[in-house]
């Protein structure tokens, strides 16, 4: 009698370990969702301090259908992947990149946005847009990026002998173009489209230096969640969701 309570406990217990994320939010009544401060359009805040965005309102929908409600935790880019794993937040929808580095730490969606790095330049310092031909042997180019990001990456690999200034928000990076404290900017294409109509001394040279593909973060061994989250990009993407809010939040990703 004793080793049958003790089998059944441990079988309970195991259940509930291995108990799916979305069974889970589901009965917690709360869709957890990290992201960093701003990364506009796609998700950042409004002067009364509500998250907006094109992925704000992806996540709105995604809440409804669950039937729980949204909790967004804001926390630095160079921590968001740790913060994950350790159960702070159930999925980062952050515009993050799929990489087979991050693939290794977590688990990846099918792509909702495709994006490339781009150029974030100073109308004031060239006349007209530098090419990435003109600019990757120029020693000690003062290239603005946000640390830990795919732009970081680039900069690095392809800028071999540039001098690489990261900031933690993509905002900060941008912003020493527009003040002169850096030559460019390397940024996702969406934001740096954004950032070249907040700052009119700002333009983007319209030449991609990557192309990369944005999904959704889940911790490994979620496998049901990571499912319905796919089967949730699918729908949003055939029925003209997704269409709708590019529209919406004037996101060209290409």
């Amino acid at each position: 009698m004793r080793r049958f309570v003790v089998f059944t406990l441990v079988l309970v217990i195991s259940l509930f370990a291995f108990a799916d994320l979305l069974d889970e939010i589901r009965a917690r009544g709360v869709l957890r969702i990290g992201q960093d401060a701003g990364y506009m359009p796609l998700y950042g805040t409004d002067e009364k301090g509500n998250r907006i965005g094109f992925e704000v309102d992806l996540a709105k929908k995604m809440a409804e259908i669950l039937g729980v409600k949204l909790e967004f935790v804001v926390v630095n880019w160079d921590g968001i992947i740790p913060a994950l794993i350790s159960g702070k937040f159930d999925i980062i929808f952050s515009g993050m990149t799929i990489t087979p580095e991050r693939a290794l730490k977590v688990d990846f969606t099918d792509p909702y946005l495709t994006v490339g790095q781009t150029v974030l330049y100073n109308t004031r310092k060239y006349s007209s847009a530098p090419m990435y031909a003109e600019l990757k042997d120029v020693k000690g180019l003062k290239i603005a990026v946000q640390l830990g990001t795919t732009g970081d990456e680039a900069a690095r690999r392809l800028f071999p002998n540039a001098k690489i200034l990261a900031f933690d928000t993509m905002d900060e990076a941008a912003y020493q173009v527009a003040s002169g404290r850096a030559d460019i900017a390397v940024l996702d294409s969406i934001f740096a489209k954004y950032m070249a109509k907040k700052y009119n001394v700002l333009a983007v040279s319209g030449e991609l230096l990557t192309k990369e593909d944005l999904g959704i973060a889940v911790k490994k061994g979620n496998l049901e969640f990571l499912q319905w989250l796919n089967t949730f990009i699918r729908w949003a993407k055939t029925t003209g969701s997704v269409d709708k809010l590019k529209d919406k939040w004037g996101i060209s990703a290409e």
